[in-house]
């Protein structure tokens, strides 16, 4: 899905409608060793469901992207991909 308001990065997850973690890491060694990042652990209902909501209703303007969508992107985007793998592999 495309969120189209404006760009969210961030990584939320909810537990059981209890535990939520909201931060800017991903799970693999370069964000827990070398970058940056951080997350916050949240054991509480309340802001559970008020994550859930808010994903609800970004989700709900949303736009769905589908492979075949995605394939036919422009050689002008495929190319701005290109050199984001090649920068981000030289750090």
């Amino acid at each position: 899905m495309v969120y189209e308001s404006s760009m969210i990065h961030a990584k939320i997850t909810i537990i059981d409608g209890i535990w939520s973690v909201v931060g800017s890491t991903n799970l693999d060694n370069r964000s827990f060793g070398i970058n940056d990042e951080i997350n916050l652990a949240v054991l509480n209902s309340q802001v559970a469901t008020r994550l859930t909501q808010d994903f609800e209703d970004d989700a709900s303007r949303s736009r769905r992207v589908m492979l075949a969508e995605w394939e036919k992107r422009s050689p002008f985007e495929r190319v701005l991909e290109w050199v984001g793998w090649v920068v981000e592999r030289q750090q």
